[in-house]
């Protein structure tokens, strides 16, 4: 840990107003809760976001015929 950045960082803090400070917490939440985001599992994010999409209008449109090509 660099504790000289850490004072650094602490006397900045303490020279901010009540309203940049306020700011300041907002800013560190949402880069909490991305970086939170960021470390679910692909099956989280599937279970968390799969049928999200109430529009019943939205659908999966023909994918088409496509070439056959050589096994490898």
């Amino acid at each position: 840990m660099n504790l000289k950045l850490v004072d650094s960082l602490a006397e900045i803090i303490n020279s901010l107003t009540p309203e940049e400070k306020n700011a300041l917490t907002i800013k560190v939440n949402l880069t909490n809760n991305n970086n939170e985001q960021g470390n679910q599992s692909w099956h989280e994010f599937i279970e968390n976001t799969y049928g999200s999409i109430k529009d019943e209008t939205f659908i999966r449109h023909p994918q088409g015929d496509f070439e056959k090509r050589e096994l490898f």
